[in-house]
């Protein structure tokens, strides 16, 4: 049997063992205490990271959707003002942005447009144009180019140093976030935000968040620039053409699709009349086949002349000329023609009266030369011929027959005859010219006047060869004429029958009645006038080529048209050379 000090020996063991036991147990615990907590830790860093990962997620699908809903405003037929309000919204749901506000900057001019301004405590009012240039915190943010976040110790930092001095609106915020806009390469504007509250404080990220915002703006802002530049742009373009003096068309489908106001009073008609019809519809018939020809050759891209002339008939039927240069272009994504018009109608006429002034003037010279010509020769033949009689008659009088002294007495007074007659057209001639030839109807004896007549032109040309007869026939032989006129008439057509007939024949003085008027018809079988000369006839000092010898001045004829044209009737020739002439006065 063991002792009592081998027992309490052992005893003693079994104790240490327990107590090592229940170290190692509480060691165990500790350790199982520390794997518990351990755990725990990294499940509560685990769901921690995991929320986190969850909230960027969100947080950037919210962002993919409100920069595509900012984009899809932007691409909206929206007001600017209504772009940047639904902007504002979409804020909300990214950061705190009850107050906000949109400010475009103008470097050139150093002002400011707040296009978009909402605030709880200022309202809009604050919504302006055209604000000068000061030191508000929308200025420190276009000066810095950086995000700010103020706050209210920041705000007094910032006035203390001189940066902010002129601040707008309430100043009584909490926080305060404003970002730069860049807009076609430079800083043009600011995004802001701002909260009263208490516990509102934005940060670094909100910052971020609002570039991101601001960069969307800032694209749809260029946008909306380029449209309102591009309706400026329009606008003037639409003024200037509307106001031009210049008719402006465009021709799309044989029909005009646009006109302005100045082509609608160029051609004449109405615009709806214009827009309704083919293009060619106000044309002169005879420049149509011209004109389409043209503009069938214009769209095919062959070469046209770059202006020329057409006439059109305007609504009460005035003939306008015009010119007209055109291009093809694009109108509406199809081929078109883009016609400029001109009314050259006065112009036109300023050239013609030109031409027909020069024409004239032309004339006037030649006819000054030619009666200087024919003055000069039909003044110094009877001259020479009064002289030299003189002179016979000084010398040799005394011893001269009388027969003979009465030939040149003669042969002086046909001299003085033939000067005063020449006078007499001479005077005539200045008389038409300056519209001064006068008409005096009276009631006159038409059988006696043609006797008297026939009876004057047989004793004038008593030496000719030719044959004087009157045939009466006018019905009644009595009415209203001027009978001096007459007699310049038909004195020079009978005069000119005989002195054009070296050959005789007979001269026929014809006076019938037709349809109301007296015909008068002076015929002869003399040489006759070339047919390429007929159109000069009654030009002043014309003269046909075919006169040879036989004295005139060329003065008869033109003065025989002007008192036919007194009595308003009319006169035409018909001749054959070789044969005869006929000439017919109607009155």
């Amino acid at each position: 049997m063991p002792s009592d000090a081998d027992l309490h020996l052992q005893l003693k063991q079994l104790q240490q063992q327990y107590q090592a036991l229940q170290a190692d147990y509480r060691e165990l615990q500790l350790e199982k205490q520390k794997q518990e907590t351990s755990a725990t830790l990294w499940l509560e860093q685990r769901t921690r990271e995991l929320q986190a990962e969850a909230l960027e997620q969100k947080k950037a699908e919210t962002l993919q959707r409100v920069f595509y809903r900012i984009a899809e405003r932007a691409a909206a037929d929206l007001s600017f003002y209504d772009f940047l309000q639904s902007v504002h919204g979409l804020l909300g749901e990214l950061l705190y942005a009850k107050n906000c506000y949109v400010c475009l900057y103008d470097a050139q001019k150093q002002r400011k447009n707040f296009a978009y301004y909402v605030d709880e405590r200022d309202g809009d009012t604050l919504q302006l144009s055209d604000v000068p240039y000061r030191r508000g915190l929308t200025e420190f943010v276009l000066s810095t180019g950086r995000p700010q976040i103020i706050d209210a110790t920041r705000l007094k930092a910032l006035e203390a140093g001189g940066q902010v001095t002129e601040g707008s609106g309430d100043m009584t915020f909490t926080s305060w976030l404003g970002v730069p806009m860049h807009i076609r390469g430079a800083i043009g504007g600011v995004l802001a935000v701002q909260g009263y509250e208490p516990g509102v404080a934005y940060s670094d990220s909100d910052a971020d968040i609002l570039s991101f915002v601001a960069n969307h703006v800032s694209s749809a802002i260029e946008r909306y620039q380029a449209l309102d530049d591009l309706r400026k742009s329009e606008e003037r373009y639409r003024t200037v053409i509307e106001n031009v003096g210049v008719g402006v068309v465009v021709v799309q489908d044989d029909r005009m699709v646009f006109a302005n106001p100045s082509l609608v009073r160029i051609v004449g008609h109405p615009l709806d009349y214009l827009l309704s019809r083919p293009f060619t519809a106000t044309l002169h018939p005879d420049d149509v086949p011209a004109m389409l020809h043209r503009h069938e050759r214009r769209l095919r891209g062959e070469e046209v002349e770059s202006m020329y002339s057409f006439r059109v008939i305007t609504q009460r039927g005035e003939v306008r000329s015009l010119e007209l240069s055109a291009v093809k272009i694009e109108w509406g994504k199809r081929e078109a023609t883009l016609v400029f018009v001109v009314d050259a109608t006065a112009r036109l006429q300023a050239e013609q009266t030109q031409r027909q002034t020069l024409q004239r003037q032309t004339e006037l010279n030649d006819m000054k030369s030619r009666f200087i010509s024919v003055a000069s020769h039909e003044f110094r033949t009877p001259l020479a011929f009064i002289l030299s009689s003189a002179e016979l008659l000084k010398h040799y009088g005394d011893r001269l027959p009388e027969s003979e002294k009465t030939d040149v007495i003669n042969t002086i007074e046909t001299g003085v005859q033939r000067m005063t007659q020449m006078l007499d057209r001479v005077l005539l001639l200045g008389k038409v010219e300056a519209q001064m030839l006068e008409f005096q109807p009276a009631e006159t004896n038409l059988l006696a006047l043609c006797q008297d007549l026939v009876e004057d032109a047989r004793i004038q040309h008593a030496e000719a060869g030719c044959e004087l007869a009157l045939e009466f026939e006018a019905s009644p032989a009595v009415g209203l004429f001027d009978e001096k006129l007459l007699r310049h008439i038909f004195g020079n057509l009978l005069s000119n029958a005989i002195k054009y007939s070296p050959q005789g024949g007979k001269v026929l003085f014809r006076v019938s009645s037709s349809g109301g008027r007296v015909v008068f018809e002076v015929a002869d079988q003399g040489i006759g006038i070339p047919a390429e000369e007929l159109p000069r006839l009654f030009e002043w000092f014309h003269r046909a080529s075919n006169v040879g010898e036989i004295q005139g001045t060329g003065l008869g004829l033109a003065i025989v048209k002007n008192s036919v044209d007194q009595h308003g009737g009319s006169i035409g020739v018909a001749s054959t050379v070789g044969e005869g002439t006929r000439f017919t006065v109607r009155i």
